[in-house]
């Protein structure tokens, strides 16, 4: 293992179909000290047939050290690590034929700060960005302004008004950078859901992933 790249090492979990038949690929990155088979589960409750899944797994399971809310430099060099792994995870994708425009990045907790932050650093048409109890990583003073264009992906970020390690305020400024991306955003902010997921973000995450594998088929 490499200390500059420590992610670089690890497994990268498959579900769903296969690369090679599939019509859309998602991304799935898990939160801390959770696993990319956890990930993988949740394509069970999806049903979503000709789908490619992808999950790679973090080293320790655990993308980065302290908060994503602390100064990126506290977070290196994982964090970095962590945003060349999904990169690399899209590339794999790409290599079979899915396209950034056919693949959607979906994460949860640590893994929704990583997929809406590898997006707004990476702007191009994804076929869809899913952040489920997360937002951008930075400090409360961080100065989002990456330059480039998101061409209208669809993204959705789901949180609780009373997470306890999500701010509210974070998941809306997250919204607001990436319209400003020209991303095609819905929120959803759930009263008194703490840090889990439901079954109206599931939903959600159907009908995104449906709307891929019809506009490939079509």
């Amino acid at each position: 293992m490499s200390t500059d790249a420590p992610h670089q090492d690890q497994p990268v979990h498959t579900g769903g179909a296969p690369l090679s038949d599939a019509q859309a690929a998602l991304v799935l990155l898990h939160g801390r000290g959770a696993s990319a088979q956890g990930m993988l589960r949740l394509v069970d409750a999806l049903d979503v047939p000709d789908v490619a899944c992808l999950a790679p797994q973090a080293r320790m399971r655990s993308w980065y050290p302290q908060s994503f809310m602390a100064p990126r430099t506290e977070n290196e060099p994982e964090l970095s690590s962590a945003l060349d792994t999904v990169g690399t995870v899209l590339d794999r994708a790409e290599d079979a034929g899915l396209g950034p425009e056919r693949t959607v990045l979906l994460g949860f907790s640590q893994g929704a700060c990583l997929a809406t932050t590898y997006a707004a650093q990476n702007p191009r048409r994804y076929g869809g960005v899913v952040g489920l109890s997360g937002g951008l990583i930075g400090p409360e003073d961080a100065s989002f302004d990456d330059d480039g264009s998101l061409d209208g992906t669809p993204a959705f970020l789901g949180c609780s008004d009373e997470d306890p390690y999500i701010p509210e305020s974070r998941v809306r400024e997250t919204d607001d950078v990436l319209r400003a991306l020209n991303a095609n955003v819905t929120t959803r902010i759930y009263e008194g859901m703490g840090h889990t997921t439901n079954d109206d973000e599931l939903q959600r995450i159907q009908a995104l992933l449906h709307r891929c594998v019809d506009t490939r088929a079509a």
